[in-house]
């Protein structure tokens, strides 16, 4: 990062600004209930009102980096969950995982998730109307009936806890309000590969002023984005359900009572897998490593398994493999009471219960042969409460103070079953037939399995307790210093059970091996974060700030270890160092808003995945064995040249790479530091155009949008296969909104989405390079169109 071309930028948009402030308008006072955005007058832009430090703060008034998204945003923009956030934050990706349903994989400021497994706290938290998500199934947020998605930026452990030193996603949903009339949204959308969608929402007054409800429906269904050249379907069918019930009490002018109950019901296929095999040995950045000699391309006994598909010059939308729908059940409960004591503090209650139940079977040799599936199980659930106090003095000090707790738990059962078609002849001794030098193989796809492969149960428990404080005090009238921290307390167990394989010449996916052996773990962690900010407001458009921070991502117990002795031990927490400052601006009358920031963060401890020698046997263990640092800077710009026009853009740099790392995955310890870290790319960009204007009795409107990613890479070693090349996108949409009656309206839209049908891998996966078969990629959706009708009353 070159800091005195961020100092100069900085400058410069200072004296920019400054030459304009006699131009700025006086901010708003916010309301006891902010709506998420607040019209301006004129042609400015919209305000928008966010909560990420615990209480209602305008966007450009927060010392923090965070990205705000209104409902009409994300509305008219066609994003429909967590993964069409991708190009809108700088430094962040998302995509879609293919290891489970309705999973996102996150990146933000180089801190990724990189493994579906409820054992893995990922470092970006996800809280939904202020609960933490402690499990990522599941967390594909539908957006239809959200009112904003605050995206914050850099390590949140103050106030959002562990496990955020990434950053924080925090979703915030519509609210019914006993003073407000009768309102509600219907959509119905048709599209491409039989998208089927239908969503929508009323919220109603049940006594004025007092109480109101809200009811939520979102179903949506396709056919598959991929297919299939084999069986001449499509592949990856979508098939969600959501529901959900809300309401809002005010029995008095100081109590406001919120309650949620949700449900989700997802019978979607797993997104399907592109086998990556070639025929060429491939060498890795790390000496001693190569891909390829594992390949059943290379020995002609074994070319029937090698896939027609493999390699990176096929289509990316083509798979032979047939995955099985899978089986997702959500319940959640949230409950809020917030209670002004005085008229300068308030007490708020959070409570959120959720729990999931999860089937599927896996193909993850990703052939037409079913060489290599696996039956997995997982039911989790949590239970949270936080409590805090938040006052709003008039005089220079204020305060937000609480507790919290959470308790989470699961159980994951997995049974593999493996075809011997992939497994080399043995001689009497268990050694493998040699024929020229190559392994020999006479067995045949689907006569011959090892079931119960590996089998084992987890169940691991986690519980958290944690006190926090958040101080403000101004120094001056426009210079304030913010002091905060947080003290966590983690108390974890794991119970592992593991059974032998069993021989077979069927297929079982249900049955037990003999028992290996059953072991139990127990760890405790603690941790203090603390946050120091000092912000200074040159003018009321003008707000500068710099900041120290300590993120902690707790540590745990490896939920797949495949042995009894690494599955008790523990890997320890790893803790991120930040340092941050930044510039907020407004001017031109409230017609450009620019914010600015720059970024240097060490994490160390950071937990990897190795292979660690027990007895004569390498084993996978989760270890802390790297240290890394993240530097960048991060450019937001949104404009409203004319009346109905407006334009908003972002771009992040990020250098990210490992300052120590050493271990072992597959050629002994040694020092792994040249590695390139996983979904880091250096450069993310992206820009919305939205135009509005009068046509005929209705309203006319054009949206257009495009993305670009850098090339990052999704392999730990690198694999130029998995090496994912740099991609832009572009989406663009039309509506037409006309008035019927009253406050109903009607409005029309089409859309299409990847116009370029610019197609990548969203992830890959590789074991040649320690002697497994597998290799496979994910691919992701090409160009998707539709059309939709919506009602608004």
């Amino acid at each position: 990062m070159n800091s005195l071309a961020f100092s100069s930028a900085i400058a410069i948009a200072t004296a920019l600004v400054g030459a304009q402030a006699s131009w700025a308008q006086e901010p708003q006072q916010m309301e006891a209930a902010p709506t998420p955005t607040q019209e301006p007058a004129g042609q400015g832009l919209a305000d928008i009102i966010v909560t990420a430090q615990k209480r209602a703060e305008p966007l450009q008034s927060v010392p923090v980096s965070v990205s705000a998204f209104s409902n009409d945003t994300l509305q008219k923009a066609r994003v429909e969950g967590l993964t069409g956030l991708r190009g809108l934050v700088p430094g962040m990706t998302v995509t879609r995982s293919g290891a489970a349903v309705d999973v996102p994989q996150i990146s933000l400021r180089g801190i990724s998730i990189q493994d579906v497994l409820p054992s893995v706290e990922p470092g970006i938290g996800i809280t939904l109307d202020g609960i933490p998500i402690a499990f990522q199934r599941g967390a594909l947020i539908d957006a239809f009936d959200v009112q904003r998605v605050e995206v914050l930026r850099g390590p949140q452990g103050v106030l959002n806890g562990k496990n955020t030193t990434g950053g924080s996603i925090n979703v915030v949903r519509l609210r019914p309000d006993p003073s407000a009339d009768t309102t509600g949204r219907v959509r119905f959308t048709i599209g491409s590969f039989g998208q089927n969608d239908y969503e929508g929402y009323i919220m109603a007054p049940v006594v004025k002023d007092i109480l109101a409800v809200k009811a939520t429906v979102s179903v949506r269904k396709d056919k598959g984005q991929f297919r299939n050249i084999v069986t001449g379907g499509r592949e990856g069918d979508r098939d969600v359900r959501q529901y959900s019930l809300a309401a809002v009490a005010t029995p008095t002018d100081r109590l406001n009572i919120y309650v949620a109950f949700d449900r989700l019901e997802n019978d979607s296929v797993i997104p399907p897998y592109v086998p990556t095999h070639v025929p060429d040995f491939i060498t890795y950045p790390i000496p001693g490593y190569f891909g390829g000699f594992n390949s059943p391309c290379i020995n002609p006994a074994t070319q029937i398994v090698c896939s027609p598909l493999s390699g990176l010059d096929k289509g990316k939308n083509e798979v032979e493999s047939t995955q099985l729908p899978a089986s997702l059940r959500m319940t959640a409960g949230t409950g809020e009471i917030s209670y002004d004591l005085t008229d300068e503090v308030t007490f708020t209650s959070l409570t959120g219960y959720r729990e999931f139940h999860e089937r599927q079977t896996s193909d993850f040799d990703a052939t037409r042969f079913a060489l290599f599936r696996d039956k997995a199980a997982v039911d989790a659930k949590q239970f949270s409460q936080e409590a805090r106090f938040a006052t709003s003095f008039s005089g220079p000090f204020n305060i937000v103070a609480g507790a919290f707790y959470m308790n989470y738990s699961y159980t994951e059962r997995q049974n593999p079953s493996l075809d011997m078609a992939v497994l080399p002849d043995m001689d009497a001794n268990g050694n493998v037939i040699l024929t020229n030098g190559l392994p020999t193989f006479s067995t045949p796809p689907g006569v011959a399995f090892l079931n119960s492969l590996n089998r084992y149960r987890t169940y691991q428990t986690n519980k958290t307790f944690a006190l926090f404080f958040q101080a403000d005090y101004d120094i001056t009238d426009q210079l304030r210093l913010t002091v905060g921290g947080r003290q966590t307390w983690d108390k974890k167990t794991t119970d592992y059970t593991l059974w032998a394989p069993v021989f077979s010449t069927v297929r079982d996916m249900d049955v037990v091996g003999p028992l290996v052996g059953q072991d139990t773990g127990r760890a405790k962690f603690k941790k203090f974060t603390p946050k120091v900010n000092l912000q200074y407001k040159f003018t009321p458009d003008i707000l500068a700030y710099a900041q120290y921070s300590k993120g902690y991502n707790t540590g745990g117990f490896n939920g797949r270890p495949g042995n009894l002795i690494t599955a008790v031990q523990a890997y320890q927490p790893e803790t991120m160092e930040a340092y941050e400052v930044g510039l907020k601006t407004e001017f031109l009358n409230n017609r450009v808003r620019l914010n600015l920031s720059a970024f240097h963060n060490t994490l160390d401890d950071k937990q990897e995945n190795v292979l660690q020698v027990v007895g004569t046997t390498n084993v996978t263990s989760t270890l802390n064995v790297a240290k890394a640092q993240y530097k960048g800077f991060e450019v937001e710009l949104a404009v409203a040249p004319m009346r109905g026009w407006t334009i908003s853009g972002s771009a992040g740099y990020l250098d990210a790479k490992y300052k120590d790392f050493v271990g072992n995955l597959g050629q002994g310890v040694q020092d792994l530091s040249s590695l390139r870290l996983r979904r880091v790319p250096k450069w993310t960009a992206g820009a919305i155009s939205d135009y509005s204007f009068a046509a005929g009795p209705g309203t006319a409107g054009v949206n257009a949008a495009i993305f670009h990613t850098g090339r990052y890479e999704t392999d730990v070693l690198n694999d130029p296969r998995g090496s994912i090349p740099p991609v832009t996108k572009i989406d663009l949409g039309a509506r037409y909104e006309l008035p019927v009656t009253g406050n109903t309206t009607i409005e029309l839209a089409a859309f299409v989405k990847n116009v370029t049908n610019n197609t990548t891998y969203d992830g890959y996966t590789s074991g040649e390079a320690v002697g497994t078969f597998i290799e496979f990629a994910n691919p992701s959706p090409g160009r998707q169109w539709g059309a939709s009708l919506t009602a608004r009353f």
